[in-house]
């Protein structure tokens, strides 16, 4: 390859070793098999890298020549560790940015043909016409070294030794009002994530809105703003802000509902559920909008139904009296007898991933997914299931009568200015 364009030389081949960052458990730093990522960006066909990183089976980061990692291609990592454990001949899955941009992803697997972790590369020069950008890279050199890599992996991680925990030190507590500063001030962006309908039937185009905070120019998880929050019991504020900007993106873009209205369903934390003053903010935006019911509804986990009922159907009470139907997530056997799936509001439940994931595994798993689609279908209510891969998958959820599916390889997040353009099909 011509490392005049590479930026992985100099985070590997100036040491001429690699470092094995171990898990937030064990926070060790090892250095393990030298050559490894020199070897393997000469054993690589030609072609223009902009980063290379290793994962372990966990998606921990074992190597990362770079920091220019999107949220889009960690959700990528996300869905080919489970590709690759669900089919143990599946050996590469690519995913295509802007432009001739391409996130490949090569299984580690040992001598054994168990995962052990992930190779992911950011190439810059895929041709729109390659139907597979991955399969170039599987030579059977670079198989080799893949190997390599994944047996040395697996025999290193297992004899690290194990650090005595330090005692954490006390976090130095911030004053609230610096915490209402710090929600109010994040730059936020949402995205949506269209359910895919199983069936060809005309319906509802359904949406659930993500969120995205911006530092410095680039997208980033919320997760450290939203732990913030809800470690001061601020985690309301954060819905909030997710609900007025739905409400004024939908104000400003009529096109987008007035003839052919899709529904968009925003995730609530469970303390949201559960404050009647939150509730009460709901009512009282969806009033003044002004917009048609049913176009924004909400959801949230079986865990706070199961936690607070009571809280729980007085919201579902308010949200059925508004027109803002309710989706159930993370629904699992625990939930299959909840009373609250009678109520007039409840219009669709979200069965866990870790259920339909692993469902073709194990016949208990595959079980407990067919008992929770039949009691829905009783209910009247419609299912979605997550983290769905293609194939013998998603063949035998449309055979079971799952409604939609939902998952980054199935129809990855959008940014709400996409929907201004006529959709194409009625697909969800």
């Amino acid at each position: 390859m011509d490392h005049s364009q590479s930026t992985l030389a100099s985070a590997s081949s100036d040491t001429g070793q690699t470092t094995i960052r171990a898990s937030v458990l064990n926070e060790q730093v090892i250095e393990v098999a030298p050559g490894w990522v020199t070897n393997l960006e000469h054993a690589l066909p030609h072609a223009r890298y902009r980063a290379i990183a290793l994962y372990d089976a966990r998606g921990e980061v074992l190597h990362c020549t770079s920091t220019d990692f999107g949220i889009e291609f960690r959700q990528a990592l996300n869905d080919a560790l489970d590709a690759f454990v669900l089919g143990a001949a599946r050996e590469s899955r690519f995913l295509r940015g802007d432009g001739t941009r391409t996130a490949v992803m090569l299984a580690l697997r040992d001598l054994h043909s168990a995962l052990q972790g992930v190779c992911l590369l950011i190439v810059e020069d895929t041709p729109p016409e390659d139907t597979d950008p991955a399969a170039r890279f599987l030579t059977p050199a670079v198989q080799t070294i893949l190997t390599d890599i994944a047996s040395e992996v697996a025999q290193t991680l297992h004899a690290m030794p194990r650090a005595t925990p330090q005692k954490p030190k006390p976090p130095v507590p911030l004053p609230l009002e610096a915490v209402y500063a710090q929600i109010r001030e994040q730059e936020v962006v949402l995205r949506v994530q269209q359910l895919v309908r199983l069936r060809k039937a005309e319906g509802i185009r359904r949406f659930e809105v993500l969120l995205r905070h911006m530092v410095d120019g680039e997208e980033t998880s919320p997760e450290r703003v939203m732990q913030t929050a809800a470690n001061h019991g601020l985690a309301s504020m954060i819905d909030r802000r997710v609900i007025g900007e739905l409400i004024a993106w939908l104000h400003r873009n009529p096109t987008v509902w007035k003839r052919d209205p899709p529904a968009f369903s925003v995730n609530l934390s469970d303390a949201a559920v559960t404050e009647p003053h939150f509730i009460n903010f709901v009512e009282s935006c969806l009033q003044k909008s002004g917009l048609p019911p049913g176009l924004i509804g909400v959801e949230f986990s079986e865990r706070v139904c199961l936690t607070h009922p009571n809280e729980v159907v007085r919201a579902l009470d308010v949200f059925g009296r508004i027109g803002v139907p309710v989706a159930i997530d993370d629904f699992n056997v625990v939930g299959a007898g909840m009373p609250i799936l009678d109520h007039p509001a409840v219009r669709l439940i979200k069965i866990d991933a870790e259920l339909t994931t692993h469902a073709l595994e194990h016949r208990l798993t595959q079980a407990r997914v067919v008992g929770l689609v039949q009691t829905a279908k009783v209910m009247g209510l419609q299912t979605v299931a997550k983290r769905v891969q293609g194939g013998d998958h998603s063949n035998w959820l449309t055979a079971l009568g799952v409604d939609f599916v939902q998952s980054f390889e199935a129809s990855p997040p959008v940014g709400l200015d996409t929907l201004l353009a006529p959709p194409v099909g009625q697909t969800g």
